[in-house]
């Protein structure tokens, strides 16, 4: 009976963590376990065409400042951080390389990423054209 007692408390004592863990990814977006990295993706023109870039850093804004660089390191110009996260979550960017726009997004999946990226446009009144396309995405 003790054994069994014990091991009753190590599963409350298990499902409180995990409860408490769920909590924390869901509170700051979308679901996703928080991790002690960030991941950023942006893009940039090299040449005539936009390009995308993928960096890391140990903060959101590490990552950003990280993913500008790459850009700039490639020869890039007009270099922008296009989505950043330190959840256990897909990120994408997206661009058109005719007007310029870009934007980024992220999910549970590269698609749901993709989604949320076109979503976001649609949101801020400047919808991608239908010649937009994905530049770089990262999953963990």
């Amino acid at each position: 009976m003790a054994v069994t007692g014990k091991v009753a408390g190590f599963c409350v004592a298990g499902a409180a963590v995990a409860a408490i863990s769920v909590g924390v990814a869901w509170a700051g977006g979308p679901p996703g376990a928080v991790e002690e990295m960030s991941e950023a993706v942006g893009s940039g023109y090299v040449g005539d065409s936009l390009a995308g870039f993928r960096a890391g850093g140990t903060t959101n804004d590490e990552a950003k400042q990280a993913v500008i660089a790459a850009c700039q390191a490639a020869g890039g110009t007009e270099c922008s951080a296009d989505e950043v996260t330190n959840d256990n979550l897909c990120i994408v960017s997206i661009g058109d390389d005719d007007t310029g726009e870009v934007g980024g997004g992220a999910g549970p999946t590269v698609e749901a990423a993709r989604d949320d990226a076109y979503q976001h446009a649609v949101d801020s009144g400047y919808p991608f054209p239908a010649s937009a396309r994905m530049l770089i995405s990262a999953c963990p």
